[in-house]
């Protein structure tokens, strides 16, 4: 098996040499009884209560919460690291109703477009650091590389509490599965917010927890119950 970013471009290497074989360009099919199988590895998320540590843990310094900061807003609207390092104030607008502000922007890795609306947290952030940096042109003034806010998250999940340490990306998975689907929010609409290109990208990231599973199933034997009698 192959890590799940590495078999998708095997399989276009394994169908170009193909067709160069059959069109008789190359003697040999390098690729003859090789099948290519991604194995995609587990994808860690922030649980309700490990994420609501990280959002009340008070911090030594502005640094390190400016970067807290920016992987909270991360967790309540799936933005990634490249995403959010890129994230202005022209990339979010104003709801027509006036209810909010959305974020419609294309994803740095792949250019896709996405939009999604920001939650209360999210809006409560970017109002802060809209008010407090007001000449800047991005959201939040970030600084370093994606390895260094990684070190300082591990600083955060130090004073929070953690038992692991969390990477940005992390944030990403959390949007997912912890404040989407375990919510109820469908697969399409999490599919659509991440600006993936395809549905199966987005189950890949996005767990179903165990709490979610209990929670649909309560419902349904409560509803079961009223409708099918075992015969005593």
């Amino acid at each position: 098996m192959l890590p799940g970013s590495i078999a998708t471009p095997v399989k276009k290497l394994k169908l170009m040499t193909y067709t160069a074989y059959k069109n008789g360009w190359i003697a040999v099919n390098p690729f003859a009884g090789f099948y290519v199988k991604a194995e995609y590895s587990e994808r860690r998320y922030l649980s309700a209560s490990e994420l609501q540590a990280v959002m009340n843990v008070k911090l030594p310094n502005y640094r390190t919460s400016i970067n807290r900061d920016a992987f909270v807003f991360c967790a309540f609207t799936g933005l990634s690291h490249a995403d959010v390092v890129k994230l202005t104030h022209a990339d979010i607008h104003t709801d027509d109703n006036g209810g909010g502000h959305w974020i419609i922007d294309k994803r740095q890795k792949t250019g896709t477009q996405f939009r999604v609306k920001l939650l209360p947290a999210a809006e409560m952030l970017y109002k802060r650091y809209k008010d407090t940096y007001r000449t800047s042109e991005k959201v939040f003034p970030l600084k370093g590389t994606y390895k260094t806010l990684n070190m300082s998250l591990r600083h955060v999940a130090r004073h929070a509490g953690l038992s692991f340490n969390p990477t940005i990306h992390m944030a990403r998975h959390t949007f997912a599965t912890t404040v989407t689907l375990t919510q109820g929010v469908p697969l399409e609409t999490v599919s659509k917010m991440l600006g993936h290109k395809h549905i199966t990208t987005t189950q890949i990231y996005a767990k179903i927890t165990n709490d979610k599973i209990g929670q649909d199933m309560a419902a349904l034997s409560e509803k079961l119950d009223s409708v099918f009698k075992v015969a005593q």
